[in-house]
């Protein structure tokens, strides 16, 4: 009777990594720590392109969120831009135009204008109200007519430091009416004009003719502020005033 063959089947070798430096014909013992370093490098390197693309597109993404900010941002200005264009038209009495010109540019104010605004802010300086709500409202109109960077500024703060107009307005009270404004020079006009003053008790206590030279400027508004308190833009920077001999 045939016995029975038997076979040891081999154990499997355990398959060694795919590393360059365990590759490399003729190496019998490989260096672990070459081995190690090879690996770390092929890591860094993989890491590194990775983190070069993240950076290129966020880059990018950055840069093209802020082109549509920009352009964002310039529709809505454009938006906001006013489209229409006022003109003024002047006419006659039978309405018929005279002329036409746009509002929104700026023009050399008509020398009535500048004659009309300085014989009202004469009148608003020396007229005196004993009712203190319109002596107060006076003011603000005349200060409006003065800017703080001129002299003219100065000038009236002190003349109303030493003439307290509320003060005054206890005891009595002036009226004004101008005479003449005729112009100098380009920038600096003559007006002519008499006081009158009355006791509170409406005494007439003196009457004196005055005059005075004020030197102008033009400064068109662009706040509506501005706009609503001084809309012809006639500044007053210098000012004198005297008893007319």
């Amino acid at each position: 009777m045939k016995q029975a063959s038997t076979s040891t089947i081999p154990n499997p070798r355990p398959r060694k990594p795919t590393v360059s430096a365990w590759d490399q014909p003729g190496t019998a013992n490989p260096d672990y720590q070459s081995v190690f370093l090879d690996m770390r490098r092929q890591w860094n390197e993989a890491i590194a392109d990775h983190i070069a693309r993240e950076r290129t597109w966020k880059r990018v993404a950055f840069l093209s969120l802020g082109i549509a900010l920009v352009c964002a941002g310039g529709m809505a200005y454009l938006g906001a831009q006013s489209k229409l264009v006022p003109y003024v038209v002047e006419v006659d009495k039978l309405g018929a135009s005279l002329a036409i010109q746009r509002a929104d540019s700026a023009t050399k104010v008509d020398a009535r204008i500048i004659r009309a605004q300085l014989a009202a802010w004469v009148t608003q300086v020396r007229s005196l109200y004993q009712d203190a709500g319109a002596e107060r409202t006076n003011l603000s109109n005349a200060y409006a007519m003065v800017r703080r960077t001129d002299a003219a500024y100065n000038a009236l703060n002190d003349y109303f430091s030493k003439h307290d107009p509320f003060e005054r307005a206890k005891t009595e009270g002036v009226s004004v009416e101008i005479s003449t404004v005729l112009p100098i020079s380009e920038n600096t006009w003559q007006v002519q004009w008499t006081e009158t003053v009355h006791s509170s008790k409406g005494e007439l206590l003196s009457t004196t003719p005055m005059q005075a030279n004020l030197t102008v400027a033009i400064q068109p508004p662009h706040e509506e502020s501005i706009l609503l308190k001084n809309p012809t833009g006639v500044y007053i920077t210098h000012f004198n005033w005297s008893p007319r001999l």
